[in-house]
């Protein structure tokens, strides 16, 4: 028998004859929590807080007990209760519980304001670097790019377990990225792809990264080899993303039999992305397969309403279908309701709606600039 397990019995031993011992309550649990038992442990720490209510340090490892299980309202409500009980609750552990638990809620100003509180009250937190990355993470989602660049260069050498330096140099070309910053961004995923020239999810990146319009980095010819690359990595477990960018890529190109298979393998992985059936769509419209385009955009409306591309799409297959002028406009109506600032789309509703005024039977095709405005 090992010293836990001698603790243990020992603990129980003595909880037998006197069940109400709040210390070996306490103590138990914490054998079941160093074992990752949380459930247990939590029984055990009940049990105590059941005794003496106002034992704030216990009420903060029941606390962290719910987070390890996920059960976030009984977290919440713990971590509330330590704070009422301990006499000093500037106890980093639990600031680090409580942003843990802010992040998970998506509270991120909270999760911010948490995880900062632990580094002024302990700079040498044991788990300073695993706060900086989380921290780097909420910047970003914040958009403060500065401040997340910040913190992932702060660790950079040292990054917190099981994360590697790559980890954090793909968080540092995620963040260039956001903050259209592209050639740092592919400076920053070059460095990943030296360590792990496989690195599927760097290749799919990047390749998104020369698949952008009007940048410096365009080049679609090496889009389709980077992202060709992240797919060959591993094909059946590639993104539908990867999928989805590389049909984009072949139809600029024209190359409607590529960009169908890719497309295809794209929604074969995530049916329900309103995008794909969107992009479907566009491609029956182009080699004229107008009733398959109609289902495409059909099915793209019904996972998500809100898309203003796929109305402005719908318009202009109406428009090329038997001039069905009413519901183009009415198509028109709500791609412009959902995107009020797209200029390109009120120009072609108000010239559709002049030519209807004035009997006018044949206009030009509608560019599809509208449309990747609005993607993009």
């Amino acid at each position: 028998m090992n010293e836990p397990e001698r603790a243990l019995s020992a603990y129980e031993n003595a909880l037998s004859k006197n069940p109400y011992s709040a210390a070996a309550l306490t103590q138990t649990a914490n054998i079941y929590r160093g074992r990752e038992d949380f459930e247990k442990a939590v029984e055990y720490f009940q049990r105590a807080v059941n005794i003496n209510n106002s034992n704030g340090e216990v009420w903060g490892a029941i606390g962290n007990c719910y987070l390890m299980l996920d059960e976030l309202p009984k977290a919440y409500h713990a971590y509330q209760q330590a704070i009422i009980h301990l006499p000093n609750p500037k106890e980093p552990k639990l600031w680090y519980g409580i942003g843990i638990l802010y992040d998970r809620y998506g509270s991120y100003d909270h999760a911010e304001e948490a995880f900062i509180a632990v580094m002024n009250m302990d700079p040498g937190f044991d788990k300073a670097t695993e706060i900086y990355f989380r921290l780097g993470i909420i910047h970003k989602c914040q958009g403060k790019y500065a401040q997340s660049l910040e913190c992932f260069n702060r660790i950079l050498g040292d990054p917190p377990k099981p994360l590697t330096e790559t980890d954090i140099w793909f968080q540092i070309g995620n963040v260039h990225e956001l903050n259209s910053e592209f050639g740092h961004a592919k400076e920053a995923y070059e460095r990943v792809l030296h360590e792990n020239p496989q690195h599927a999810k760097v290749l799919q990146q990047l390749g998104a990264l020369y698949f952008r319009p009007n940048t410096s980095l365009t080049n679609i010819d090496m889009a389709i080899q980077l992202l060709t690359n992240a797919i060959e990595v591993d094909s059946d477990k590639a993104e539908a993303q990867a999928w989805y960018l590389l049909g984009r890529c072949y139809m600029l190109q024209r190359q409607y039999n590529k960009a169908y298979e890719a497309y295809q393998q794209a929604v074969y992985r995530d049916g329900n992305n309103a995008n794909y059936w969107c992009s479907i769509g566009v491609l029956y419209y182009q080699i004229n397969q107008y009733r398959d385009a109609l289902d495409a955009y059909s099915r793209a409306i019904r996972i998500n309403p809100y898309l203003a591309e796929v109305w402005f799409d719908l318009g202009t297959l109406y428009e090329a279908c038997n001039n069905q002028v009413n519901d183009a406009i009415d198509a028109y109506t709500r791609a412009a309701e959902l995107d009020r600032t797209n200029r390109l789309i009120e120009e072609r509703l108000e010239l559709l709606r002049r030519a209807q005024s004035t009997g006018q039977t044949s206009l030009d095709s509608p560019t599809r600039r509208a449309v990747r405005q609005a993607r993009r």
